[in-house]
C-alpha cells in the first residue's frame, strides 16, 4: 500500500493542516504516518492531520521522534507516547503501528540497539503489539554504519527504512521503504513510502485490535 508521511511541516502556524486531503485519495493514497511529537512537545499539527485523516477514511500510524541516550529516557519517551495515546487514540494502538524515529544523533551517545529496545519492550509490555522503528537503511544495515543492530532485536519487530535512490538492498525486500523523501499531491508537499501489506499482516501476526486491556 501506498502512504503519507506528515508532520508540522504540513501544517499552518495555528496546528490547522494543509494537507490536499482529496488529492490524496484521488492519488491513491491509502493510509498517513503521522508525527505524534517529540520530547514532551506534542506535535502542532497532530490532532488535525488525525482528525482529517480518519474522516477521509484512511487508516493511520504515528511516528515519534527520539532523542534519548539511555535505555531510562527512552522509556520516558515511550510512557509519553502512551500518555497521548491515551489521550487522543483512546488507548488503541493505530492500524498503521506506533513508530519510534531513531535518526536523532544524541542517540549515539548512548547503545541505540538498547535504546529502540527499551521504547519498543515498553509499549509492547502494556499491549500495543504493533511497534517499530523508523531509521535509515545506514543506520540499520550492516552495509552501513549498523547503529542498530536487528540482529538483536526481536524478529516480531518491524522496521520502516528511509533508502533514498537505493531499492537494491536486502532491507528492501521484507520491510516498508520510504522511496523517497518528497513529492507533490497538487499544492501538498508530503513525504511518501510504500508499505507491504502482506509484511504488515506477517508481522501483526493474530493481534487484530491493538486495543489494550482495561
Amino acid at each position: 500500500m501506498t502512504i503519507i508521511d506528515v508532520s508540522a511541516w504540513q501544517g499552518d502556524d495555528y496546528g490547522n493542516s494543509t494537507v490536499d486531503w482529496d488529492g490524496l485519495i484521488t492519488e491513491g493514497i491509502e493510509g498517513v504516518i503521522i508525527k505524534i511529537g517529540e520530547g514532551a512537545k506534542l506535535d502542532e499539527a497532530f490532532i488535525d492531520h488525525a482528525n482529517q485523516a480518519v474522516a477521509h477514511g484512511l487508516k493511520i500510524g504515528i511516528y515519534y521522534y527520539g532523542h534519548a541516550c539511555t535505555p531510562e529516557e527512552a522509556q520516558q519517551e515511550a510512557q509519553q507516547v502512551e500518555a497521548w495515546v491515551d489521550e487522543y487514540l483512546n488507548g488503541s494502538c493505530p492500524a498503521l503501528g506506533i513508530w519510534y524515529d531513531a535518526e536523532s544523533q544524541r542517540m549515539l551517545e548512548g547503545d541505540t540497539t538498547a535504546i529502540c529496545s527499551t521504547f519498543i519492550s515498553y509499549l509492547n509490555g502494556i499491549g500495543y503489539e504493533y511497534v517499530g522503528i523508523y531509521s535509515s537503511w545506514n543506520w540499520l544495515s550492516y552495509e552501513g554504519l549498523h547503529y542498530i543492530h536487528m540482529e538483536e532485536l526481536e524478529d516480531y519487530v518491524p522496521y520502516w527504512v528511509a533508502q533514498y535512490g537505493n531499492s537494491s538492498c536486502s532491507l528492501a525486500e521484507e520491510n516498508p521503504r520510504q522511496t523517497f523523501a518528497s513529492g507533490s499531491i497538487q499544492t501538498t508537499t508530503v513525504m511518501i513510502c510504500h508499505m507491504m501489506l502482506a509484511y504488515l499482516l506477517i508481522r501483526r501476526g493474530r493481534h487484530d485490535t491493538g486495543k489494550r486491556d482495561t
